[in-house]
């Protein structure tokens, strides 16, 4: 098989892979039945909510602006010593 061939055999099967996967009749999820689901807004008059909703996430959202900060600092540390 030439390059050519190939490269239109992995176009057309990656093509039919994901209309495959877009279609929502072709994709099955399962449903619990005794879970309860969630039915209006989120209550943040609990602890928990506030904690899961608010400080899980803006914890993780500083954790990564000051990871990246410091990986940019190693990088730009790195790229003058090269010099």
């Amino acid at each position: 098989m030439t390059m050519n061939n190939y490269k239109r055999y992995l176009s057309t099967t990656s093509s039919v892979l994901l209309l495959l996967l877009s279609i929502p009749s072709f994709v099955y999820s399962q449903i619990p039945k005794d879970i309860p689901k969630p039915t209006g807004p989120i209550d943040f008059s609990e602890t928990s909510n506030v904690v899961i909703f608010l400080v899980i996430p803006a914890l993780i959202l500083v954790v990564y602006l000051i990871f990246r900060r410091r990986i940019r600092k190693v990088k730009k540390d790195k790229n003058e010593k090269l010099r």
